[in-house]
């Protein structure tokens, strides 16, 4: 009998159940309505950097029963209700899932279209709803392969860092002006996750990459649609992972941007993402194979006594769960859907204009109510969570959950069922950010989002 010294195994988070992943791609028409930057000049794009993509990973339990489909999009953010809706909607009606059961999670790429029917008088914006309609079509087609692909599977989770994430919200010290920009003074979260699906004879079916940076390496001067890093990272790690699909989780990243970013030319996202790809390949190089864990076995005398330890059989979780759950948060002091009006009417310049059109849809979001019922999803797959909401939760929100749980894999996914712009923490209130001036919610609710998910994740098996 191995004898281990009280030496705990050094282990990896592991879920087994059925899993299914199908991918394509979804770029938008020549000549379409593209602008997402109030500093841009331009309307439509002169090209495509790197196409952007829809991924679908479609999982059930070790037994079967009913399926999740978890699909992601190169895609800006949902503009109104009508936006988000007229797509996920009729994908819920389409593959009869129940609430929470499928999230409609964004990259969150600035240099990708907005596809919000109200556009359709912009420039090229006559093109817009075919383009939603091609992206409906894409999202139903990949889910339903993602489905009649799923096999038995084992879904191994890696933790590592990438630097380059920095926090975003720089102050000028000439003037204490606090701008959105790289703020290489505080300390950004570098935490990654790198996520490895493997069939019952180990071959790699796809890879998972959740990390927290703004898609923003593109400003309002590129003239091309592009996932940002997003695709130069994906493109890596399917070169190296035998052309396995790579699905990207956009994270907690309501505070933190890539190293460059605003920049006009798309080798910014390009070194961005080799930056991302090749720390998400060091990570999945650590990963053990599939259903083992490192033991120590005994001691060996050498020159010095040596601890040998040695990869042994480790049994995967199987425990799956879904909830969706609702925080009432309270409303900011708004200004009200004719004063926004009022603005757009008579901004005299395109940024003005832009930031008023923005703020006008989200506060349509939010109904005339002085509270909003902020809704949650949450996923249990083994020892690894998934938490999405439609909003941009600041890093210290996924930081304090993995605090909490240290023995867990949490995942925060920002933009997910919708959008509705920051959930800043408290003490971010007292200082003139921009995520702080735009906040749908007052201080103090996303510490009790915080609250309802600890919750969740204390009573959930």
């Amino acid at each position: 009998m191995t004898d281990n010294f009280g030496l705990s195994p050094l282990i990896q988070n592991e879920f087994t159940g059925l899993i299914g992943v199908a991918h394509t791609e979804i770029n938008p028409p020549s000549g379409m309505y593209v602008r997402t930057w109030g500093s841009s000049e331009h309307d439509t794009a002169d090209g495509i950097h790197r196409p952007l993509r829809a991924t679908c990973l479609a999982i059930a339990g070790k037994n079967g029963g009913p399926t999740a489909f978890l699909i992601t999009c190169d895609l800006m953010v949902w503009m109104s209700k009508e936006d988000e809706e007229g797509i996920r909607v009729p994908l819920e009606i389409e593959l009869n899932t129940s609430p929470g059961w499928l999230l409609l999670h964004l990259s969150h790429s600035h240099a990708a279209p907005f596809t919000d029917p109200a556009l359709q008088g912009a420039p090229g914006g006559d093109k817009i709803e075919s383009y939603r309609s091609e992206i409906l079509a894409a999202c139903l087609r990949i889910a339903l392969e993602a489905r009649n692909k799923m096999v038995q599977s084992v879904l191994s989770w890696g933790m590592g860092k990438c630097g380059l994430a920095y926090n975003r919200d720089l102050v000028l010290p000439k003037t204490g002006e606090v701008v959105v920009g790289v703020n290489p003074l505080v300390a950004a979260d570098d935490t990654l996750h790198v996520g490895r699906i493997t069939d019952h004879e180990g071959n790699v079916q796809a890879t998972l990459v959740h990390y927290a940076a703004h898609p923003t390496s593109l400003g309002g001067g590129n003239r091309l649609i592009s996932p940002d890093y997003i695709g130069a990272m994906r493109e890596l790690v399917e070169r190296e992972t035998d052309d396995a699909p790579c699905m990207f989780l956009h994270g907690a990243d309501g505070d933190l941007t890539p190293r460059r970013s605003f920049e006009d030319n798309a080798e910014a996202a390009d070194q961005n993402g080799r930056e991302l790809g090749y720390a998400a390949l060091s990570v999945n190089a650590g990963l053990f194979p599939q259903g083992q864990k490192l033991e120590f076995q005994h001691r060996q005398e050498s020159g010095a006594t040596l601890g040998i330890w040695h990869l042994t059989p480790a049994e995967p979780c199987y425990s799956f769960s879904i909830a969706k759950e609702f925080v009432q948060l309270k409303i900011n002091n708004l200004p009200s859907a004719e004063e926004y009006r009022s603005a757009i009417a008579n901004a005299n310049n395109e940024f003005a204009r832009e930031r008023a059109r923005r703020a006008l849809a989200l506060r349509s979001k939010l109904g005339v109510g002085p509270v909003f019922d902020l809704p949650i999803y949450y996923w249990r797959l083994g020892k690894s969570v998934f938490i999405g909401a439609p909003v941009e939760f600041y890093s210290a929100f996924q930081i304090a959950l993995r605090r909490e749980f240290p023995d867990l894999t949490i995942l925060v996914l920002d933009v997910c069922n919708g959008f509705l712009n920051y959930l800043p923490p408290k003490d971010e209130f007292a200082r003139e950010t921009y995520p702080v001036r735009i906040s749908l919610f007052r201080s103090g609710s996303s510490e009790l989002v915080y609250e309802r998910v600890v919750k969740l994740i204390k009573e959930s098996p």
